[in-house]
């Protein structure tokens, strides 16, 4: 949650003005028969689990040939960096084995939808 940037305009966040946490709204909507909600984030953003990645291998083929292409073209923007790399390991994302044990995400940090990647 960030402030409005703008003085005029004021940000909303109705279910934590109300304390309720992401856990109590997938609660909520697994008690009321509805899927668990796929976790939002940009199609090449950096900071996803093998998990991610895999199921949008396996389920969003499009979307996850979209990420390929971006991974190729990142590859070496900026004069005078290394080699850049969607995935941890440094390796091409359609070269990556995705792991399949319940690895945990290194990266605390979630989506605030600016990053810039």
């Amino acid at each position: 949650m960030k402030p409005a940037r703008t003085r005029w305009q004021t940000n909303r966040w109705p279910l934590i003005e109300k304390g309720l946490s992401r856990q109590d709204c997938l609660a909520w909507l697994s008690r009321n028969g509805f899927p668990q909600p796929p976790k939002s984030s940009c199609i090449g953003c950096p900071f996803h689990s093998d998990a991610m990645w895999r199921d949008m291998k396996t389920h969003s083929p499009v979307e996850w040939t979209e990420a390929v292409a971006f991974d190729r073209q990142i590859r070496s923007q900026g004069a005078g960096f290394s080699e850049q790399f969607m995935h941890r390991s440094l390796r091409p994302l359609d070269e990556v084995e995705f792991l399949t044990s319940s690895q945990p995400n290194s990266f605390v940090n979630e989506c605030e939808g600016m990053c810039g990647v």
